[in-house]
């Protein structure tokens, strides 16, 4: 006589049910380096200092793709909501950030488990997820990257700054002691809205990454149009491109080939193609056109995203770019990698995924390519499955124990839709 079936296995068998029932609605896959993004042009509000002292740690110009907030009213999280997570990172919680790393000690080795014990535990803490590691240099000199920051709090003052390398799956912490630091008061006010960890959640805890972060209500999306917005370009808006570009006008030969418009300037040449591709390629021996300060990565990252900000600039509409990689090749050089960012939701243009890459020699900027896209959001809502049964349909598939992101595919056919996706590490 058979028993009857125990709480698990009845979530089990619900779970199944649900991924039968969404698996038609979501498109899962798991390219490697598919994302990787920071957002070059964040709208947050003018910063409200957490620390009275001067910050000298330097990261990237680009606030995080989600925040997690524990304050002595309860959990509070956001994500896919980037204008939210620009207005409270700029309201404090970058300060509260960067002034930790400056006052960081010596960091020591730690494991997921300490992790999760700061958060179960901790009074109150701020979690800060860059989707991708970033670069940063301390007041103090040291260097390091990662992907998610995590400043604990006792008694009112910061007291650790857990950080995990998405790159490596290490995890490492650091004293950040007497520093002075509190919760700013605009996280401070925010009231519980119920957002854990999926570690936290014991029917997802097995099925997803534990440090990804899980929601009540499913993310709300909009579709969004996309298009060229070099199509139709006449010669004045070549030339205030190329001016831009810093091309000078007078020195330029200009002629045109079956599917682009090529300009040389010496030995530097940029190709604007039909489809709003542009190349450029400077020269490999002599004076660079484009050079960071340094070969730090953090400058490297600079650089490109001034280049970003100047060349498309409004031209993007609504997308903004997030920096995805810092790839060092075989030759020493650095590529670095970009794809647009729609509120908070990364865009997976075409075949190779990524918008942008710029490729650096030491400081010097040697090739960039861009893909011009314009996106504007319409009314039309994107139809999206909480976690919990996008984690089912996801094991249903094969796709168990990865992380899953929304990404917008812009195939070219005129509009992009977010779907979850299936994320591979690294």
């Amino acid at each position: 006589m058979r028993g009857k079936l125990s709480r698990r296995q009845i979530d089990r068998m619900e779970n199944i049910l649900i991924a039968i029932l969404a698996c038609t609605a979501l498109f899962l896959f798991g390219q490697t380096n598919m994302f990787q993004t920071i957002t070059g042009q964040g709208a947050g509000q003018e910063s409200t200092a957490a620390y009275s002292g001067v910050r000298t740690t330097e990261l990237p110009q680009s606030p995080p793709a989600a925040l997690m907030v524990q304050n002595d009213l309860g959990r509070w999280g956001v994500r896919y909501d980037q204008a939210d997570v620009d207005r409270l990172y700029g309201g404090g919680l970058e300060d509260l950030l960067c002034h930790a790393l400056d006052k960081m000690e010596r960091p020591k080795s730690s494991d997921q488990e300490a992790w999760q014990q700061a958060v179960t535990q901790g009074e109150t803490w701020v979690c800060y997820d860059f989707l991708y590691n970033i670069p940063f240099v301390s007041a103090g000199g040291q260097e390091g990257e990662a992907r998610l920051f995590l400043v604990t709090l006792k008694g009112g003052q910061a007291e650790d700054l857990y950080c995990y390398d998405q790159e490596t799956g290490e995890y490492w912490v650091s004293r950040v002691g007497t520093s002075g630091l509190t919760m700013p008061a605009l996280a401070q006010a925010l009231s519980p809205n119920q957002a854990r960890f999926a570690f936290e959640v014991p029917d997802l805890a097995e099925f997803l990454p534990g440090y990804m972060m899980v929601l009540e209500q499913a993310p709300s999306c909009l579709v969004y149009t996309a298009s060229n917005p070099l199509a139709g370009m006449d010669q004045a808006g070549l030339e205030s491109l190329l001016e831009t570009a810093g091309f000078n006008l007078q020195a330029v030969s200009i002629y045109e080939t079956a599917d682009s418009t090529v300009v040389r300037e010496g030995a530097d040449t940029i190709r604007i193609q039909q489809d709003g591709t542009v190349l450029y390629h400077g020269s490999e021996s002599g004076e660079a056109r484009y050079r960071a300060d340094t070969q730090r990565e953090v400058d490297l990252r600079s650089k490109a995203e001034e280049l970003l900000g100047v060349l498309v600039g409004e031209r993007a509409g609504q997308g903004q770019f997030f920096c995805q990689k810092a790839q060092e090749q075989a030759d020493g050089r650095v590529a670095l990698s970009y794809c647009y960012l729609l509120d908070g939701v990364c865009v997976s243009l075409g075949e190779r995924g990524w918008a942008a890459q710029f490729v650096f020699r030491g400081e010097d900027l040697i090739s960039f390519e861009i893909a011009f896209r314009a996106y504007e959001a319409t009314e039309t809502p994107c139809a999206i499955p909480p976690e919990r049964q996008a984690a089912a349909a996801a094991e249903a598939q094969g796709y168990g124990g990865k992380e899953l992101q929304l990404c917008h595919r812009d195939d070219g056919s005129g509009q992009t839709t977010a779907l979850w996706t299936a994320r591979e590490n690294g």
